[in-house]
């Protein structure tokens, strides 16, 4: 079977490829580890490629420059997280993890940032284009698109009729957005006020290889959540999502699942008009969960390192010996803007906790060891004073189901 190569930039408004054609195989993928040095270099401590993981199954990073994995991994642990419900991701993880590899800038020989090829024995890779100042939106692009091959090969094997339409990425990548920066739902729904929808059934057949809109990006998120609310308890949703990754005509597959809810092609039109601008302005406060703010406040406080080549997870102390370090510094700066962002729906129970996490942050990058070490220990309390107010309100709640 041959390999498919995809070929992508994920910037708006640039002639983007993604285009999907056959390639003679050229062998089982070698494995990551495997690679002596990126090629064209010598072979040289320096010039090691090293392997990151997000988790079993999930991304493998692999880079030569700890900080460019650092970030990476980071953003794919998001990626990851924000897809996994929408798109029934094993819990456990696939059976072969995506590889994702950072290419010095001096080494990148295409025309595009990044490029998605599935491998024989249905092995996803992406490479992508790496420099110091890269657009962070390009490289969620890129884990997006690569993610949603790997999920395609996972439900239909490497049919050469698998693909990822152009829709659902941009709707995914926005999806994924959104979830990391809930503030961005917003400012997306502000900038669609004056642009009008696009025809279901041209969105649905949006092509790469030509120049992407910008008002069919926001359209093509709209769209992903009018589905969602349409799909209901009949798990419409997953149907056809599953049917278009495999090859099936979006038009036909969305008759075949959503069909009942219209009566013929004008209906179906009037019903996506009607979806897209109220999705576009509805007033949304996005809230999680209590236990979605728990798991987001843990994967904050998750400090991993790569130390004598391994990794490894950072102590609060280790942290603070280390707040020095380049990688350090950005990730700290990073993470204090996400909880800045996030304080705003963040569940009760957790904002403490959340509030004493950027007090933590804000004395390693100032440097003031006492102030560190007071919101540690107040991080700590707050987090678990959260967990057992989450687990009276469970208990309660049982209690009272089972009374009824």
């Amino acid at each position: 079977m041959p390999g498919l190569r995809w070929i992508g930039a994920g910037l708006s408004g640039v002639l983007t490829g993604c285009i999907l054609s056959a390639q003679p195989a050229a062998g089982p993928a070698a494995t990551p580890a495997a690679s002596p040095a990126v090629a064209g270099k010598p072979a040289g401590k320096s010039e090691v490629p090293r392997v990151f993981y997000t988790g079993r199954g999930q991304f493998e990073i692999i880079a030569v420059e700890s900080a460019a994995a650092q970030a990476t991994l980071e953003l794919a642990t998001n990626v990851w997280n924000a897809l996994a419900p929408l798109m029934e991701l094993p819990a456990e993880g696939f059976s072969s993890a995506v590889a994702v590899r950072l290419v010095p800038a001096e080494q990148w020989k295409e025309t595009m940032l990044f490029t998605t090829v599935m491998e024989p024995g249905g092995l996803v890779n992406v490479r992508i284009r790496w420099t110091a100042g890269m657009d962070s939106l390009v490289v969620r692009r890129a884990l997006v698109q690569a993610l949603l091959l790997r999920r395609a090969v996972a439900w239909h094997g490497t049919s050469e009729h698998v693909t990822v339409p152009l829709w659902l990425e941009q709707a995914c990548t926005a999806w994924s957005l959104t979830k990391e920066r809930p503030a961005m739902l917003d400012a997306m729904q502000q900038e669609s006020v004056r642009l009008p929808p696009p025809p279901l059934e041209s969105l649905l057949g949006w092509q790469r290889g030509t120049v992407e809109s910008r008002g069919w990006e926001l359209a093509s998120f709209w769209l992903l959540l009018h589905l969602q609310v349409e799909s209901g308890n009949e798990r419409h949703w997953e149907a056809w999502v599953q049917a278009i990754l495999g090859g099936a005509d979006g038009v036909r597959a969305l008759q075949r699942t959503y069909g009942g809810l219209w009566r013929d092609e004008a209906t179906r039109e009037l019903w996506w008009q009607v979806g897209f601008y109220h999705q576009r302005n509805l007033y949304l406060l996005p809230m999680l969960t209590a236990g979605e703010s728990r798991e987001w406040l843990a994967d904050r406080s998750r400090w991993l390192s790569v130390q004598e080549g391994r990794e490894r997870v950072l102590t609060p102390d280790a942290l603070w010996n280390a707040r020095q370090e380049p990688w350090v510094q950005a990730e700290l700066k990073e993470r204090t803007r996400q909880l800045q962002t996030k304080l705003a729906v963040i569940h009760p129970f957790y904002r403490n906790a959340v509030i004493s996490m950027g007090l933590m942050n804000e004395a390693a990058l100032k440097g003031k060891a006492a102030d560190f070490k007071n919101a540690t220990d107040a991080l700590a309390r707050d987090a678990e004073d959260g967990r057992e107010l989450e687990a009276a309100t469970a208990a309660a709640l049982d209690a009272i189901s089972a009374r009824h």
